[in-house]
């Protein structure tokens, strides 16, 4: 039996060590594994364009925010609402009285939004209602 020469193991060696280094290599992080976004924002638009969200929590008053998208609130068009400085805080006035009281809107989606009536504690989750 002849001996390998040094020639023919760095001919098998090379073949192996690149197959072996290309098979380790990163996976492209540019491309996106998902279309849904991982963080839920705040959408201005679609929270006021004529929808009506409902809280979901067990216990306590329900709560229905009717947002029409020319700043008028709820079903009977006495109230109003505002953004206050163009920030996630909403002043609702329910009655048309101008006795607003404030919302922080954390984020939504078109179905569902979270937010706290400031002075009054707790963070709530709203569902839109068909």
């Amino acid at each position: 039996m002849k001996k390998a020469s040094i020639k023919n193991i760095v001919w098998a060696i090379v073949p192996a060590l690149v197959i072996g280094f290309t098979a380790c290599k990163d996976k492209d992080d540019t491309t996106p594994t998902t279309t849904t976004p991982t963080t839920k924002t705040l959408n201005k638009t679609s929270l006021t364009n004529n929808k009506k969200w409902q809280n979901v929590q067990q216990g306590g008053p329900t709560i229905t925010h009717f947002f029409k998208d020319n700043g008028i609130y709820g079903s009977a068009n006495l109230g109003k609402w505002r953004w206050v400085n163009n920030s996630d805080t909403m002043e609702i006035d329910n009655s048309g009285s101008n006795n607003y009281v404030k919302w922080k809107i954390n984020w939504n989606t078109d179905s569902e939004m979270e937010c706290e009536w400031i002075g009054n504690g707790g963070v709530r989750l709203f569902k839109l209602v068909p």
